[in-house]
């Protein structure tokens, strides 16, 4: 016979030899199941239309996690709702546990998810295949540089439209290096798809870049108007423009030079750069002239930055030297009464620096085995495998060699003309 189960009630309900249940007057349905071995909890009981008797377990009436009297007359009456709107309490209550269990594993899935952002994912890619690789060190230094802006995104939100705006804005600096990128960007996202980290790749269906030579070398003329126009830029970058020159040495090894790769108080100033930031995959000296030098010391790195450098945009900066050149070539056009109509700047890339840089140190008689030692070029062949010289000496040479032409480009140059002796004629 049902009872008004009070707490009092509940914590007094007499333990007996066998198991029984006390049935709420309060709330049809709900009882106080007590068992020999002194536990109590709570269930509800029902029937179905086809007379089938349900049992739904609340909860312990007792003990640690204990349901309270009330709370378990509010889960009774919810069950009872439930049955007078036509639904199945205990059919629900499967249902409502399968949800929560398949709410609990998205939430384990995403959290694993949001673990492997392009940044985490590269680092086991490289561990696990491209390190491994004779050209593991061209691999991490391409998808490192040119996928930073992705460091942070998960893997599987990558979309084609995302590699095909990496892959243009690295065309338009670097062509080659754009093919290089998604050559290596393919394979990394298959590795990806391979270890259901991603489901599509997104760099399958992009357009290859036609890899054309260039054979651009800027004259002496043309050098001396970026000499004379990067002077006019804004620091650092003008600084690093000419240091880029001065050095020979690749954009980006220029623009990540670290403050730790440089030895600037011997008497023979040295540039280090570690096998891993050099596309080949060995270290590499660069002889510092004492104009690099100069530059050097007069760059003030950001505070707590091992970066001598901040972080450039080569598009930016190639628009901002362009604007430079033109206005110093159209104030010399003036100057000559030259119509600016008649100016134009023709076209060039950062990395034409470099090949001007060996064109002319050749052709004051450099020799090409140095300029290729001095650009970090591999040796082949028998040379590579046997010449151990690092040609630190005859690099210093010819760097200084380049210096001083470049010096002499923006020299005011003596004049040769005579001038005229004031007097009268005898």
């Amino acid at each position: 016979m049902p009872v008004k189960l009070t707490v009092a009630a509940v914590s007094e309900a007499a333990v007996k030899t066998s198991r029984y249940e006390v049935a709420d007057s309060i709330q049809p349905g709900l009882r106080l199941v007590v068992y020999p071995s002194g536990k109590k909890s709570w269930v509800y009981r029902y029937e179905r239309s086809g007379g089938q008797a349900v049992k739904i377990t609340i909860g312990p009436a007792t003990g640690n996690g204990a349901v309270s009297l009330k709370d378990a007359r509010l889960e009774a009456n919810n069950a009872a709702r439930l049955r007078h709107a036509g639904t199945d309490p205990a059919m629900q209550k499967l249902t409502d546990r399968r949800l929560e269990a398949e709410r609990i594993t998205a939430e384990r899935l995403e959290a694993e998810r949001s673990a492997d952002n392009v940044e985490r994912v590269l680092a086991r890619y490289f561990a696990d295949h491209a390190d491994k690789l004779k050209s593991g060190a061209e691999v991490r230094r391409v998808l490192t540089r040119e996928l930073k802006s992705w460091a942070k995104r998960r893997v599987d939100q990558i979309q084609r439209r995302d590699a095909i705006q990496v892959l243009d804005m690295v065309a338009a600096r670097a062509p080659v290096q754009s093919k290089r990128l998604r050559a290596y960007g393919r394979h990394f996202f298959g590795w990806c798809i391979s270890k259901e980290i991603a489901t599509i790749n997104p760099f399958d269906g992009t357009r290859a870049i036609r890899e054309v030579s260039r054979d651009r070398v800027l004259t002496e003329d043309e050098l001396r108007l970026l000499l004379r126009a990067i002077a006019t830029l804004d620091q650092p970058r003008g600084q690093y423009v000419e240091l880029l020159l001065l050095t020979a040495q690749r954009y980006s090894e220029v623009a990540d030079m670290l403050t730790s790769e440089l030895s600037l108080s011997s008497q023979e100033p040295l540039w280090t750069l570690p096998s891993t930031r050099m596309k080949a995959g060995k270290a590499h000296t660069v002889p510092l002239t004492p104009r690099a030098v100069e530059i050097i010391t007069g760059i003030t790195p950001r505070a707590g930055s091992v970066r001598l450098f901040p972080t450039f945009s080569a598009t930016h900066l190639k628009s901002a030297i362009d604007t430079a050149l033109l206005k110093v070539a159209l104030r010399d056009a003036a100057a000559r009464s030259v119509p600016s109509s008649d100016v134009k700047i023709a076209h060039w890339t950062l990395h034409d620096l470099r090949r001007s840089a060996a064109t002319h140190m050749s052709r004051m008689g450099v020799d090409v085995i140095v300029i290729e030692r001095v650009l970090g070029h591999t040796m082949r062949g028998v040379m590579g495998t046997y010449q151990r010289n690092t040609f630190d000496n005859e690099k210093r040479a010819a760097l200084t060699i380049w210096s001083d032409y470049l010096s002499g480009l923006i020299k005011p140059q003596a004049s040769n003309v005579v001038p005229l002796r004031h007097g009268i004629a005898e």
